[in-house]
């Protein structure tokens, strides 16, 4: 299948374009000059017209033509002027000299007004332009008197005759037709040049495109991430898809930044139980032992590899949420019950180290669309958090708040050597040094959580934002909608 191409699609449309503006504007001077010849003819046939119909005279009982008097001086009138007089009354014709026995074809408007078109002279002219009318013969003053006397009266529309007067259409046809190849000639012409001017233009204008393009041909695999140089040519209609993909380019980049900061942190944390486990059992098999103490080695050796189970499980977790195309279940539920019988669940727990818990409840429990597994992820980790960092006899606080728009639980704990930006604590694996080495009953904290509860919160449509109440104090606010 063949693909558009901008080229070809500007060139084609510019191109029609170019040829129907020639187009319509030869035809537009082909009629206004046709319009103009012709105009000039007729005004010149009507004239003829106008004098020829003035020299009809009637006279001593008969209609007399002035003009057949001039015919030995005016050749024009002789050889080259086509008229024809038709008397109406006798059926008598009068020709102009140069029809000889060739009659022109009789017409006139309507109620004998004028009436010009375009007719045919058998055997003279192919093509001929003509004026039809009927006129009546005019008398002189003395006649009239002597008629009078007489005892005559004379009305001119007793004596009615139908006029025609034609001239040769051929030199206007000829100039027509020359015109038209002139024109035909210099649209095609134009066209063409056209057409070659808009291509260079088209050429010039995307080149801009082909320096982006040989840009990201020519990097190496190290400079995949590094921002596009902007040609100082770049047309400002691909600056904004440029810079457009230079901050996609960013997000790629801390995308992979934080994909191999994972991978460093993750084998970190895997080489230090794996660590322990080889020295576990190097130390377990340097010598005999007894079976008490190969217990005692097993029993560490169970441990760590639980570490390491954990830690899997939870890195599962977080790659499966991750994925947008992991759908979340979402049931009518209601967060209190949800909330306790996880704060119950790390009871014992939060009594073995010795910390008192503030709990306070909304007087409001309102039902949600939200996912159960999810909150109670969310709810375990957070406290898991908050007890793995607090320092004995000091007290976490859980309070709920329900809004119109949200149900806000807020986790409070003190907690030490904070980092000036507590969005790193949402990272995969960081963890305050406090916490990784502390241990309880052979469990360390796997410093993965908060991250977890994070991409939990984001499938929810919630937020979890974490802020610093006081110098000590560290408060996680998970906001969930009310739909």
């Amino acid at each position: 299948m063949q693909k558009n191409s901008i080229r070809r699609t500007l060139l084609i449309r510019c191109g029609l374009g170019l040829c129907l503006l020639f187009t319509l504007l030869s035809i537009t001077i082909y009629f206004m000059v046709r319009r103009s010849l012709y105009q000039e003819l007729d005004q010149s046939i009507v004239e003829t017209a106008s004098i020829l119909a003035n020299q009809m005279e009637y006279e001593h009982g008969e209609i007399i033509f002035e003009w057949q008097e001039g015919l030995g001086t005016n050749s024009e009138i002789s050889d080259q002027s086509l008229f024809q007089y038709w008397n109406e009354t006798s059926g008598l014709t009068t020709r102009s000299p140069a029809l000889g026995v060739t009659d022109l074809q009789k017409f006139s408007g309507k109620n004998g007004t004028p009436l010009l078109q375009t007719i045919s002279v058998p055997g003279r002219l192919e093509h001929a332009r003509a004026i039809g009318l009927t006129i009546h013969p005019y008398i002189l003053p003395e006649e009239g008197i002597i008629m009078m006397g007489e005892g005559k009266t004379f009305d001119p529309r007793d004596f009615p005759h139908t006029l025609v007067v034609a001239r040769d259409l051929t030199p206007i046809l000829r100039t027509l037709a020359y015109l038209s190849a002139t024109l035909a000639i210099g649209t095609l012409t134009s066209f063409l040049l056209g057409f070659l001017i808009i291509g260079a233009a088209v050429r010039s204008s995307l080149s801009p495109i082909k320096t982006l393009s040989q840009q990201f041909l020519n990097r190496s695999e190290n400079q995949l991430e590094d921002s596009i140089i902007l040609p100082d040519s770049l047309p400002s209609e691909l600056v904004p898809l440029t810079e457009s993909f230079n901050t996609f380019l960013t997000r790629i980049a801390s995308i992979r930044t934080r994909e191999k900061d994972f991978i460093r942190h993750a084998a970190h944390e895997l080489r230090t139980p794996i660590a322990g486990l080889l020295a576990t059992t190097d130390l377990a098999l340097s010598r005999q032992r007894t079976a008490a103490e190969y217990e005692k080695h097993l029993l560490t050796c169970q441990l760590v590899a639980t570490d390491l189970g954990e830690l899997v499980k939870r890195l599962s977790a977080l790659s499966r949420i991750s994925q947008a195309d992991i759908a979340t279940q979402l049931h009518p539920v209601k967060i209190r019950p949800i909330l306790e019988k996880t704060i119950q669940d790390f009871r014992q727990r939060i009594d073995r180290r010795q910390l008192d818990l503030d709990y306070i409840p909304s007087a409001q429990n309102p039902e949600i669309s939200s996912d159960p597994t999810l909150l109670q992820l969310i709810f375990s980790n957070l406290i898991d958090n908050a007890a793995s960092y607090s320092a004995a006899h000091s007290t976490i606080s859980i309070s709920t708040i329900v809004t119109e728009k949200a149900i806000e639980i807020a986790f409070t704990n003190p907690a030490e050597d904070l980092p000036e930006n507590l969005e790193r604590l949402f990272e995969p694996l960081f963890r305050q040094e406090k916490s990784r080495y502390q241990t309880e009953s052979g469990n360390s904290h796997l410093g993965i959580g908060l991250t977890l509860s994070l991409s939990a919160a984001t499938a929810l449509n919630s937020t979890l934002k974490a802020t610093r109440p006081s110098h000590q104090h560290i408060c996680l606010k998970l906001s969930l909608p009310i739909h």
